[in-house]
């Protein structure tokens, strides 16, 4: 009887183990579909297949997919998607393309706060200034993306230090607005003898503001919100209607003068905005609002002109503007399988530099060569392009960033840099929700294209055209989005009192 007791024991003990393993056998994987723009990598197959493999093995119950919509279809297919609830767990957010509470108003995402508790990991990651840029009615609706310094983003310019000097600057103009528009038709010309292409001054996009100028200004410090362009935020928390302010009026008049002077793109506003990057790689921009200090590789690659980038501003004591705490999110879809899975995935991309460059950057010795602690040499394919490559300014985090083997310093510097002496910006955690005035926002959106463009790019007279500009603004809705936005915004300041304390 004891033997047979040893025998059923063991029985049970074998039975026990298979019983386990059939157990993690039929463990459920949760899809983890992260939706991004742009088109994926040649090699994307194996480098997220390496990902699955190490999540597996690190305990995750996710399997990564990348959903990538091309540029040109960014919005008309993401809409469909939003539309019609197709299934997602993880959604890329720019504020500055479609911003997180836009994105909440219509419900295409999730709250996160029920479920920080489990990722404290996660949350530790992130300032408490970048979780209040996550914040929409009192909730965190999105983990922020820390890819980059935002405290000078909106107001320097690029420049060819080599083109600077050879026509007769030996450094940037800073505190003469005269002498840079004089360097701007002098560099012109010098770059179209050498490069047979006409250079011009840029903005990133046309909706953007010539925050570049704001410093010239004695109202300064003050920000323009730039996906619109109809909000100027005073540091004492004054709402003002930027279109009817004195700032727009002096931006207007330096942008007739530089583009009755051919500095500025004729056609501005019917190209592709790609198309001044296509240029710039090949040398040919005038000090602008956008490129970075990595343009000089470029075009050295490209033309062999051994060229400088730098990047510049006007009165350059005058101190930073901090206008926002966090630019790009990653979000939670409402369709999501499995609301966690984000999480999970998130959790695991920021847990150690490891996993951040197999996601980021593909399989070490395959897809790239770590060059010591914050560079790589990454593999091309047959398009040019990095073999495989996943773009950190929409996942990235600043402490486990690599850069281009090539990159010099200054742009570096340019990535991390850090302000000493900034102001922030009152409306730099605020997040306006445009529910109520859905149908004057499509107005406007409108409208200002129309009206306010060829005033801004100095096609047309300021004089001239403005007080019409002015009412057809007013007609589409101007006042109403604006009384909607200070009463947002009042309230915001009333529930967060600190915040003009640190705008002073």
């Amino acid at each position: 009887m004891k033997r047979f007791a040893l025998v059923l024991l063991s029985l049970v003990m074998v039975l026990t183990v298979f019983a386990g393993m059939g157990v993690a056998e039929e463990k459920t994987i949760h899809p983890m579909r992260y939706v991004q723009p742009g088109v994926l990598p040649e090699d994307y197959e194996t480098g997220i297949a390496a990902v699955n493999e190490k999540l597996l093995a690190d305990g995750y119950d996710i399997e990564v997919e990348i959903i990538r919509i091309p540029w040109g279809e960014y919005d008309t297919k993401l809409n469909m998607m939003l539309s019609t609830g197709e299934e997602f767990e993880l959604l890329h957010v720019m504020q500055d393309v479609k911003n997180m509470s836009s994105l909440a108003a219509m419900g295409a995402i999730l709250p996160v706060d029920e479920y920080l508790d489990k990722y404290p990991t996660l949350v530790d990651k992130f300032t408490e200034t970048e979780w209040l840029g996550a914040l929409y009615n009192g909730e965190h609706y999105a983990i922020p993306c820390s890819w980059r310094s935002f405290d000078n983003v909106m107001s320097y310019m690029d420049l060819r230090v080599d083109v600077m000097n050879a026509v007769g600057y030996d450094e940037f103009p800073g505190n003469s607005l005269d002498d840079v528009i004089d360097l701007m038709q002098k560099s012109q010309d010098y770059i179209l003898e050498e490069t047979g292409i006409k250079a011009y001054n840029w903005f990133h996009q046309n909706q953007d503001t010539a925050h570049w100028l704001h410093r010239t200004y004695d109202s300064y410090p003050f920000y323009v919100e730039n996906s619109l362009g109809i909000v100027l935020s005073r540091q004492d928390g004054t709402i003002d209607s930027f279109y009817e302010s004195e700032e727009f009026k002096k931006d207007c008049e330096t942008y007739y003068k530089l583009y009755q002077a051919g500095l500025v793109n004729p056609d501005v506003l019917n190209l592709d905005h790609s198309v001044m990057y296509d240029d710039a790689q090949l040398g040919a921009f005038l000090p602008s609002q956008t490129f970075d200090p990595y343009t000089g590789v470029s075009i050295k690659r490209n033309t062999g002109i051994d060229s400088e980038v730098d990047w510049v501003e006007m009165y350059p004591e005058k101190p930073e503007m901090v206008y926002t705490f966090v630019q790009n999110l990653n979000a939670i879809s409402a369709t999501a399988e499995d609301p966690e899975s984000g999480l999970k995935f998130l959790e695991w991309l920021y847990a150690s530099q490891e996993n951040h460059d197999l996601f980021h950057y593909g399989i070490e010795g395959v897809h790239y060569t770590p060059i010591g602690t914050d560079k790589i040499d990454q593999v091309l394919g047959d398009d040019g392009n990095a073999l495989y490559s996943m773009d950190t300014w929409m996942s990235g985090y600043l402490p486990y960033m690599r850069f281009a083997a090539d990159a010099p310093d200054r742009h570096i510097e340019y990535m991390t840099y850090k302000a000493e002496n900034y102001v922030v910006s009152p409306i730099a955690g605020f997040i306006f929700d445009a529910s109520n005035v859905q149908t004057e926002l499509s107005n406007l959106q409108t409208e200002i294209i129309a009206s306010i463009y060829p005033i801004k790019i100095g096609m047309v007279s300021y004089e001239e055209n403005i007080d019409q500009a002015i009412a057809n603004l007013k007609a589409a809705g101007l006042d109403a989005y604006l009384e909607e936005y200070r009463t947002q915004f009042a309230a915001y300041l009333e529930a967060n009192p600190w915040v003009l304390e640190m705008a002073q």
